[in-house]
């Protein structure tokens, strides 16, 4: 990327007209093309260091980067980071919405400053807005005492949101206000706290048909996406797959205190054809398992136990079902064939919930979201 930018600039140089002699107009094109030319190997500069940074603990990059699709998401998000916009995170489950999020967060002069992750998915209504807001004394039954919030706690650092389309009603008119006014209540409490906090949200909703069908806070919607990032699936950037197993093992084995095992060729081979409906997530609880199976040997495709013929031949089938039922564009839908995907786990684990969260790559509770989204009894 950097040495296309720089042979663009030579290339702007080339055509400055030399003295004053020189067409006016097209000087001062040729300098602004220079200046933007700069300005984005600076930003692809400040990129690739980030990029470049190691986890001190694992001795791991913290963010992995050879696709182009993965790369652009990065420039987005450098580009973004030095301001104080809210930024908005779009995609499937597990493509690695927080990686970008503390990616953000560590390109800002905030880096310094606290990052907190809540899941809006993952609390109660009440233990949200309390987690969230904060509470005083006595504001309801358990509250012995006064609890700041997480917006006091991140003040002069990011709070990254994720989940934020599972955000309650009274939840997303009291957020609504803290982006308007930078201001907040905690619970049982009539005191007006201001919070710096940089606000990062994440969803794998599409926020737009909810706020246009009533589902979500239209007037929030627009405050979250002043800067949206749509996050790529692992599928449609398969260049990142081998140098992410390469991350994943580096940081299991560090964990687990394992020696690095070589991935085989079949292995490789499959891990490349997979589908990985659960994208990032589903990668790395897949090589946590290979590593533990192998033993200290290579790992093979045996170890993985990805069923890339019968996960083709599935895709395929359900697709041609949603063809003859509703048309030739529903094949290509993503809801239809996630929701045909968590139908088929389903029934592949007897609708045991574990068992089919498991095999797709997702936590129980993250499958009891897309069930209810999917309307799957």
């Amino acid at each position: 990327m950097s040495c296309q930018i720089e042979t663009a600039m030579e290339d702007a140089l080339d055509r400055l007209p030399a003295g004053v002699t020189g067409d006016f107009e097209e000087r001062i094109e040729c300098e602004r093309t220079i200046e933007a030319m700069e300005r984005a190997l600076q930003l692809d500069l400040r990129v690739r260091e980030l990029v470049a940074e190691i986890d001190p603990r694992t001795g791991v990059r913290f963010v992995v980067s050879d696709s182009e699709e993965w790369h652009d998401v990065l420039s987005q998000a450098a580009r973004v980071a030095p301001t104080a916009t809210t930024v908005l995170l779009l995609g499937e489950s597990g493509t690695g919405k927080e990686v970008v999020a503390r990616f953000v967060h560590r390109a800002s002069s905030r880096a310094r400053g606290p990052f907190i992750a809540i899941n809006c998915a993952a609390l109660p209504e009440h233990l949200l807005e309390a987690e969230l807001f904060g509470y005083e004394r006595g504001a309801f039954t358990g509250a012995q005492q006064s609890k700041p919030g997480q917006l006091e706690l991140a003040s002069g650092g990011t709070l990254f949101l994720d989940e934020i389309g599972e955000l309650s009603a009274a939840a997303q008119a009291k957020l609504l206000r803290v982006l308007q006014e930078r201001e907040f209540q905690r619970l049982g409490g009539t005191r007006v706290l201001r919070t710096d906090a940089r606000i990062v949200a994440a969803t794998n909703r599409d926020l737009k048909h909810a706020a246009a069908t009533g589902q979500f806070r239209e007037d929030l919607y627009y405050r979250l996406s002043v800067f949206p990032i749509h996050l790529p699936a692992l599928r449609d950037r398969r260049a990142d797959i081998l140098p992410l197993c390469e991350s994943f093992l580096a940081a299991i084995c560090a964990d687990h205190r394992l020696s690095i095992p070589q991935l085989s060729a079949d292995a490789r081979e499959q891990l490349l054809d997979y589908h990985w409906p659960g994208n990032a997530r589903e990668l790395r609880n897949t090589l946590e398992r290979a590593a533990i199976l192998c033993d200290g040997g290579p790992i093979t495709a045996e170890h993985l136990d990805l069923n890339v013929i019968a996960a083709s031949v599935f895709v395929s089938r359900k697709a041609s079902a949603s063809d003859t039922a509703a048309g030739p564009s529903s094949a290509y839908d993503l809801a239809s064939m996630e929701r045909a995907m968590i139908e088929q786990a389903l029934e592949d684990a007897r609708y045991n919930k574990s068992k089919a969260a498991k095999a797709i790559g997702l936590t129980r509770h993250q499958l009891y979201i897309r069930m209810r989204k999917h309307g799957i009894a």
